[in-house]
C-alpha cells in the first residue's frame, strides 16, 4: 500500500538500481537521492524525481524527505572506497548519514523506513562496516518509524566476482580461508524484488531474513565453476589469521578493506542457516546459485567455444 510518496536513497547502485527498475516496472512513482556529482540519467529515464544531495549534508535531506511515506535505503559507502575513493569514510556515511537521514525522516513524518542490511553475525566480524549497520538498525528501532529491516546473505553477482577475488573469467579466484562454510547465496533481483514487495505491504515486519534456497561453499562454487567451463580454475587461499590481522591493522588506514577482511574470515568461521523462507513468505520463487553458476560461465563457454 502506498502512503505518499516514495524515496529511494542508493538508487546509483547495483541493489538500487534493480529496485528502481522494478519500481518504474510496476508504474510506481518514486523520488531519487542523488549525490550532486553522480550521473542520475537511468534513475530519470526510468522516470524517477531526481532530488540532489549527500547523507553526510542533513540540510540536503530536508527537501529529499518533503512529502514522503516510505523511505528505501541501499546506500552505502563501500564500494566507492573499494574503487579508491578517498574523500569519504564508512563513519560519515554509513553511521553518521544514516543517523541524518533517520533524523530528517522522523521530522518529516515519514512512516516506513527500509534498510537494507546484511545477514550474519555483525558483533563478531568487528569491522568498521558491520558496526555501522548494527548501529543503523538500533537507530530505527528507536526512532518514531516503522523499520524495515531487510538482512540479506550475500549476493550471488558480487561475491562470485572479479571484485572480491573470485576471477572466475580469468581462471583464478581468491579463497579466504579455508572455503568450505555453507552460505546461500542470493541473487540481486530477488532481493530488490523482496525489498519493493515490502515498500509496498499493507504490514511488513519489522526485520526479515532473506537467503537463497541453495547452499555452497566456495571451494564448491569453484568446482561448479569448473565442471560448467570445462576448464580448471587457480585457487589461492589467505589463511584466516591473516584476515584476522589484516581486519586490525587496516581498520584506521582503509576501514573498506578490513570490512572485507573481517566479513570474510566471519563467513568463513559459520554456516548461513536460513534458506529461502522469507523469499518465498513474499511470493518469491528464489534463483538458486547453482542455476546462476549454470546460467554464467555456460554463456561464457559458449561464447569462447569454436564456431
Amino acid at each position: 500500500m502506498i502512503d505518499r510518496g516514495i524515496l529511494l536513497c542508493g538508487g546509483t547502485g547495483e541493489l538500487g538500481g534493480e529496485i528502481a527498475r522494478r519500481l518504474s516496472a510496476r508504474g510506481i512513482p518514486f523520488r531519487a537521492l542523488v549525490r550532486p556529482t553522480t550521473d542520475a540519467v537511468e534513475l530519470e529515464t526510468l522516470g524517477a524525481e531526481v532530488v540532489r544531495g549527500d547523507l553526510r549534508d542533513a540540510a540536503s535531506l530536508v527537501p529529499a524527505v518533503a512529502g514522503i511515506g516510505t523511505v528505501i535505503s541501499t546506500a552505502n559507502s563501500m564500494a566507492r572506497q573499494l574503487e579508491g575513493a578517498r574523500n569519504l569514510t564508512i563513519r560519515d556515511v554509513d553511521e553518521r548519514g544514516y543517523e541524518n537521514l533517520i533524523a530528517a525522516c522522523e521530522a518529516a513524518g515519514v512512516d516506513r523506513f527500509v534498510f537494507a542490511s546484511a545477514l550474519g553475525d555483525f558483533e563478531a566480524a568487528r569491522t568498521p562496516f558491520t558496526d555501522a549497520k548494527v548501529a543503523t538498525e538500533a537507530r530505527l528501532r528507536g526512532s518514531k518509524l516503522h523499520e524495515v529491516i531487510v538482512r540479506a546473505d550475500m549476493f550471488q553477482e558480487v561475491w562470485f566476482s572479479p571484485i572480491v577475488g573470485f576471477d572466475w573469467p580469468h581462471g583464478k579466484v581468491t579463497i579466504y580461508g579455508e572455503g568450505r562454510s555453507h552460505h546461500a547465496y542470493v541473487a540481486l533481483g530477488d532481493v530488490a524484488d523482496a525489498i519493493v514487495r515490502l515498500a509496498l505491504a499493507t504490514d511488513p515486519p519489522c526485520s526479515i531474513e532473506i537467503a537463497g534456497p541453495e547452499a555452497l561453499s566456495r571451494q564448491e562454487a569453484v568446482e561448479a565453476f569448473e565442471r560448467v567451463l570445462r576448464r580448471p580454475i587457480r585457487t589461492r587461499h589467505i589463511p584466516r589469521v591473516a584476515l584476522r590481522i589484516g581486519r586490525t591493522l587496516m581498520s584506521r588506514p582503509r576501514p573498506a578493506l578490513a570490512s572485507v577482511m573481517g566479513m570474510a574470515l566471519e563467513a568463513d568461521l559459520s554456516d548461513t542457516l536460513v534458506r529461502d523462507e522469507g523469499l518465498r513468505s513474499l511470493g518469491i520463487e528464489a534463483r538458486p546459485v547453482g542455476r546462476y553458476i549454470e546460467e554464467v560461465a555456460g554463456s561464457a563457454a559458449r561464447a569462447a567455444a569454436p564456431a
